[in-house]
C-alpha cells in the first residue's frame, strides 16, 4: 500500500483543485480583457487552460512520485505541448474552424489531448508502470 505524507496530499490537492478551477472557469479566463478580438480572446482562453491545466498535473505528478526525473520530463511533455502542439492547434483550429468551441471529430481529439490535460494524465501510468518494472528487475 502507498503512504503519502502532507506535503504529497497538498500537492495533489492543490494541483486538482487547479485543474478543477479551470474547467469551471475557462470562459473567464480571457481576463476581461476589453477590445480584444474574438481570436484573440479565443487564443488566451485556450493557453491559458493549457499552462494551468499542465501546471496543476506537475503538481499531482510531484505529489504523486515526488523524483526530480520525473518532474523535469513533466516540464519537458508541458514545453512540447505549449510551444509546439498548441501553436499547431491554433494554426490548423482557426484555419479550419475559426472561434467556434464545436469541432470536427479529428480537431476534437486533437484539442483534448493539448488543452486538457490528456498528455500530463498519461504520463501517470507510464511512469508507474516503469517504477513497478524497474523494482522487480
Amino acid at each position: 500500500m502507498v503512504k503519502f505524507d502532507f506535503r504529497q496530499g497538498a500537492m495533489i490537492s492543490s494541483g486538482l483543485a487547479i485543474i478543477v478551477l479551470t474547467y469551471l472557469f475557462q470562459e473567464q479566463l480571457d481576463f476581461g480583457f476589453a477590445n480584444i478580438s474574438e481570436v484573440k480572446g479565443f487564443i488566451i482562453r485556450k493557453a491559458s487552460r493549457v499552462l494551468l491545466n499542465d501546471a496543476g498535473m506537475i503538481l499531482v505528478i510531484i505529489g504523486l512520485f515526488n523524483k526530480t526525473a520525473v518532474t523535469r520530463l513533466a516540464l519537458g511533455i508541458q514545453i512540447i505541448d505549449a510551444l509546439v502542439l498548441l501553436p499547431l492547434y491554433f494554426v490548423v483550429k482557426l484555419s479550419w474552424e475559426g472561434t467556434s468551441e464545436i469541432s470536427s471529430p479529428l480537431l476534437s481529439q486533437f484539442h483534448r489531448l493539448i488543452v486538457n490535460p490528456t498528455l500530463m494524465l498519461l504520463l501517470i501510468p507510464a511512469v508507474y508502470f516503469q517504477e513497478r518494472l524497474k523494482k522487480r528487475d
